[in-house]
């Protein structure tokens, strides 16, 4: 495949920068990047004329699945939220219901330029029998815990191991972490658990961490120590997926620098819950690296990461005034190569680059009435994070493969899918 005559977002020298560049792409791989690159032998050739091509987005922490709980429960904390509303609905879910649910959050993601998703759900074999279908790329898991017992804890950690061992090893598209769902709702010998079997499989932990206030004491209570602590004294020396960090403390930030680990940004989901907002400008200036996510559409509404990217970058207003803060420069990096770097796939995707995996999206940024909101395109980066929404990809590419072109998408059946979910 050839793209051809687009605007394309190239990250050299630690810096974002637009260049007029043609991309070839040879199986799943970004072969050659050059300007005016003559078709020889390619199937096919895309012409990206008032197009944006950039590296796929990343999310890296949803929870795929909760596109069935979209618009319901508005108005709880944290707490009350999952322990009284989503909880008792979760136990009720069927493997159909996940799978459908998930199909409709591919479909959704696929069309609004997500390539890759760090999943953290349950009934895991349905998530990843979507996935497959639509040949996105994924890390997907099996959620522990044990806040409700030792034999549903038991229960949960065999349902892993099931969902592991019975992998496609030839699918290099959906890999793998190990995920207790929290320190607050992991015991000693479940965080104890998931550390055997990280180093057993050699995956990477991904939870929940310091995403509301109550965390902190009730951490406390639980292990005797605050939660970075009991971070590193169970996790240390792997790598490790922190999804929100809001409440994270001067002291926390001293340990988080001495391990392998990354924190991943779900800003519209705390807005929504109450938690407040992670200061991400601290974090990154203190060498941390910081990712994006959407979160569930229970909390985060939906899996747009383009209006993820938008208060992302307007939240850190609200905490410096008057002081430098991150932009949108920063904000791209972080939904694209700093969520591979967080995911541990920094050498595959994340960024145009020649030899890595052709995870491609192509934004329309054409001068009509639909675009009404970029026009004049003064700065292109700017817009891209102020004023995109997901419906402008138009073009998506996973691993070298259309799934979606001109907004028509390839493998799923978009009619049904929806369908499937209309309101009677």
């Amino acid at each position: 495949m050839l793209i051809k005559n687009g605007n394309v977002i190239l990250f050299e020298e630690n810096d974002v920068k637009v260049k007029k560049v043609d991309l070839k792409i040879k199986g799943e791989l970004i072969e050659k990047i050059a300007e005016n690159i003559e078709p020889e032998n390619e199937e096919k050739v895309i012409d990206a004329t008032n197009k944006v091509v950039m590296p796929g987005l990343i999310n890296t922490h949803a929870h795929i699945a909760m596109s069935i709980f979209r618009g319901t429960f508005e108005g709880y904390n944290l707490y009350t939220w999952l322990s009284q509303k989503i909880w008792p609905r979760e136990d009720k879910l069927t493997e159909e219901d996940v799978y459908r649910a998930s199909l409709l959050s591919i479909l959704e993601m696929i069309s609004t330029g997500t390539t890759c998703v760090n999943d953290h759900y349950f009934i895991s074999k349905s998530i990843r029998k979507a996935l497959e279908e639509s040949k996105m790329r994924a890390v997907i898991t099996r959620v522990l815990m044990d806040n409700d017992g030792e034999e549903a804890s038991n229960k949960r950690i065999e349902e892993f191991e099931e969902l592991y061992l019975s992998r496609d090893e030839k699918n290099s598209l959906i890999t793998y972490t190990i995920s207790p769902h929290s320190l607050y709702t992991c015991s000693d010998k479940v965080l104890e658990k998931a550390r055997e079997l990280a180093i057993k499989y050699q995956l990477p932990i991904h939870t929940h961490f310091l995403e509301s206030i109550n965390e902190i004491e009730d951490i406390k209570r639980l292990h005797g120590d605050s939660a970075a602590k009991v971070l590193k004294k169970y996790f240390e020396g792997i790598h490790t997926i922190l999804a929100h960090g809001v409440k994270i403390q001067e002291e926390d930030i001293g340990i988080l620098k001495t391990m392998d680990c990354g924190i991943v940004h779900n800003p519209i989901s705390n807005f929504r819950l109450g938690c407040k907002i992670a200061d991400i400008t601290k974090y990154m200036r203190e060498g941390i690296t910081v990712g994006l996510g959407t979160d569930g559409q229970g909390s985060g509404n939906n899996l747009d990461m383009f209006e993820a990217m938008k208060v992302a970058a307007l939240a850190p207003g609200g905490i410096h005034e008057n002081e430098e803060r991150i932009n949108s420069k920063d904000i791209i990096k972080m939904a694209t190569i700093q969520g591979a770097k967080i995911l541990g796939l920094e050498d595959k995707i994340g960024s145009i680059e020649e030899g890595k995996q052709a995870d491609i999206i192509l934004v329309d940024i054409e001068t009509n009435l639909d675009n009404i909101k970029i026009i004049p395109n003064n700065d292109i980066i700017s817009n891209l994070v102020y004023n995109t929404e997901g419906r402008s990809v138009e073009t998506t590419i996973v691993n070298g493969e259309i799934l979606m072109e001109k907004r028509k998408i390839k493998y799923l059946n978009t009619e049904k899918i929806i369908h499937n979910f209309l309101i009677q």
